[in-house]
């Protein structure tokens, strides 16, 4: 199971602990981007994606919102 946390630290110490932690491979360390440059590479994958796969037209917002909205349906369909 894969989380993501947000930390803040305090002491440092702890930074060294989480190097340690990442050094054998118990944690990964990034880099938060900004909200606009993950979405950008979103899609722009998205894009990449649809050419690869014959439609070279992107989806419009509410192609892509009826979509999420049908994969968070059946989400909940499963986990209910």
């Amino acid at each position: 199971m894969l989380k993501t946390l947000q930390v803040e630290i305090i002491n440092p110490k702890a930074e060294r602990i989480l190097k340690e932690l990442a050094a054998v491979e118990l944690i990964r360390i990034g880099k938060k981007e900004p909200i606009r440059t993950r979405l950008d590479r979103l899609y722009r994958d998205m894009e990449r994606h649809q050419k690869k796969h014959g439609n070279p037209e992107p989806l419009s917002m509410e192609e892509i919102t009826a979509e999420v909205k049908k994969v968070r349906a059946e989400r909940y369909a499963k986990h209910t």
